[in-house]
């Protein structure tokens, strides 16, 4: 969590670059506003999640299966779309699991492979809690209007890093 809130000034950047010269305050101000307004956002969707008995990295996991016209998926798929290892992944899918909201599907030409299947529970969780993320969504972003939306989206996608 990135909990600043009292930026730095002028005066701030000022004696700052006589001690790091490599400073660039027009970077450091959008890098520390951006870092600020991820971890604003994130609590706001953790917290609504909460509500809803769950965590963001296992609802991402439902969203990513929900997405599919097959709702389903092998673990290391799931994995590289949500950017995290397996290891990771089997923890969310175990919890998954246990709630009832995922199930696994055996491979029936290779025990070794199972993929991750959506149950009707899981697709009744995210029917409940999604209207409500897209008002929180809508709440959020209410400042910007749809072009500042789009630009702030192409500027976004400009330094976003994405392992391939």
């Amino acid at each position: 969590m990135f909990n600043l809130r009292d930026f730095p000034d002028e005066h701030v950047y000022s004696r700052m670059q006589r001690e790091y010269p490599q400073l660039e305050k027009a970077s450091v101000s959008a890098f520390l506003r951006l870092l600020a307004t991820g971890s604003e956002f994130l609590d706001r969707l953790d917290k609504l999640l909460a509500g809803y008995g769950i965590t963001h990295g296992r609802w991402l996991v439902l969203l990513l299966l929900r997405r599919r016209e097959v709702r389903k998926a092998l673990p290391s798929e799931l994995a590289k779309e949500q950017g995290i290892t397996r290891a990771t992944m089997s923890g969310l899918l175990r919890q998954l699991t246990r709630d009832d909201l995922v199930r696994r599907q055996e491979d029936p030409e290779d025990g070794r492979r199972a993929a991750i299947i959506l149950t009707s529970k899981g697709a009744d969780l995210l029917g409940e809690l999604m209207p409500h993320y897209y008002e929180l969504v809508k709440e959020l972003m209410a400042p910007l209007a749809d072009s500042e939306k789009a630009e702030l989206t192409r500027l976004l996608d400009k330094i976003l890093v994405v392992d391939t």
